[in-house]
């Protein structure tokens, strides 16, 4: 897969100083870099001593080379960095993954030490050879239960029989062969591992078991790694658009690793439906494509269906959301909170825009990024006529009374959905990369 010239040259840049400053291999994947990647990420085995040394370096080198540091991983047994750059209506992605061992839980597999007594140079970089490429990843997989990927199949074929894979099978997991290891349960591997470090390391085990709970639950509880963005607008400003261009322009690094919401968690089902199915509303108006089909309600009403709201997004927060931005993943919502503050009409929540905003404040878990995106009531009517006029009034008129508040960014909307991506995009990289350097000094 080609790249564009500036991760050509970041790549170039990275590596070049690897050659220079550290002892180090690229675990797989390394054909063709750095004009092609046929993979989303970069994979560096390296000494914990080493990285810790180089990383300022590393760090400057993506600073100074127009790229942020976009989402920012610390784990027990690697540290990974996803880079990211705009440039017009382009996105560049790079991920580097520095692992310092092969491990599971804390429990080790494989170190830096073996790995990097199986290395050799191309003319470029220093990578694996074939048996610590197979046993990287083949160690884990089956640690783990699964099954090595039948995309490195030649990689298998070409290690399974090679001594120093035979060896490793063999003191770690007690298996004579690979085709042994296939059958054998990644439980009962597992277990040979543990009896492996407790005899060869013990102390080494113990830290490295600990290391993972501390960083597994300082990951989860942070939750810096990931992050959140909300949209919110009038229908006919273009959101769909623009969410469906933003994930396209993260390309493969978030393709896979994001997940979608709309307007809340959903833990709890649509407030009608509980409703009807607890006998307290016989009829529930279903008709969906008119989200702004209910009557006004009262303040009664209205703090009822808010406090129900409430409840999905505190308790939802913690389990769809922070669960997948703990690691390095997007979570994005097509509306949140904050459309029940700016469209009263659909959530049916007739309450002060002060008091709601409070409300959020107080109680609701707040994304990282909320996008508040509209566009002059002429230019939304001409793409969907939805609301009236009034309507997109009255939505704009909250929306203006949210932007100048923290963690909010209006974005007008009358061009081209990729300019509004891009001034999206800019906001997040460059305040993710400021959160990440402040982590990171």
């Amino acid at each position: 897969m080609s790249v564009s010239p500036y991760t050509v040259q970041l790549i170039r840049d990275v590596i070049g100083f690897l050659n220079e400053n550290s002892d180090y291999a690229v675990m797989r994947n390394f054909d063709g870099l750095p004009d092609s990647n046929s993979a989303r990420d970069i994979d560096i085995i390296i000494r914990k001593k080493d990285l810790k040394r180089i990383q300022p370096g590393i760090i400057k080198i993506i600073s100074d080379t127009g790229w942020s540091i976009v989402t920012y991983l610390n784990s027990d047994r690697l540290i990974t960095f996803v880079c990211a750059r705009n440039d017009g209506n382009e996105t560049s992605i790079m991920q580097w993954d520095f692992f310092i061992d092969t491990s599971v839980f804390g429990i080790q597999l494989m170190d830096a030490e073996e790995f990097l007594a199986d290395k050799e140079f191309n003319g470029f970089l220093w990578h694996l050879k074939t048996a610590s490429q197979f046993l990287d990843k083949y160690l884990y997989d089956r640690a783990v239960g699964a099954v090595y990927p039948e995309k490195y199949l030649a990689t298998r074929e070409a290690a399974k029989d090679l001594p120093a894979v035979k060896d490793k099978l063999r003191s770690l997991y007690g298996c004579d062969s690979v085709e042994i290891c296939d059958k054998t349960s990644g439980r009962k591997l597992l277990k040979s591992a543990i009896v492996y470090n407790l005899k060869k390391r013990p102390f080494g085990f113990v830290g490295g078991v600990g290391n993972f709970l501390w960083t597994f639950v300082g990951n989860y509880l942070r939750s810096c790694t990931g992050f959140s963005v909300g949209f919110t607008g009038p229908d006919g400003s273009g959101k769909t658009t623009v969410i469906d261009r933003t994930i396209e322009r993260l390309g493969a690094v978030f393709a896979s690793a994001h997940a979608y919401y709309h307007f809340r968690p959903a833990l709890f089902g649509n407030l009608g439906e509980v409703a009807h199915s607890a006998g307290i509303k016989k009829v529930v108006d279903r008709n969906y494509s008119d989200p702004h089909r209910g009557g006004k309600t009262g303040v009664l009403s209205s703090l009822a269906r808010l406090g129900y709201y409430s409840v999905d997004y505190i308790l939802g927060y913690f389990v769809k959301v922070k669960s997948k931005t703990r690691i390095t993943r997007l979570v994005i919502f097509d509306r949140y909170f904050t459309d029940i503050i700016c469209d009263s009409r659909r959530s049916r929540i007739y309450l002060p825009a002060k008091f709601l905003n409070l409300w959020r404040r107080l109680f609701i878990p707040s994304l990282d990024y909320n996008i508040l995106l509209t566009a002059k009531s002429e230019t939304i009517l001409s793409r969907k006529r939805e609301l009236d006029e009034a309507g997109i009034r009255a939505i704009n008129d909250r929306i203006d009374y949210l932007a100048p508040k923290k963690g909010y960014l209006k974005v007008l909307n009358e061009g081209t959905p990729d300019e509004a991506v891009s001034t999206v995009l800019n906001h997040i990289f460059e305040n993710q990369h400021r959160k990440n350097i402040k982590r990171l000094r």
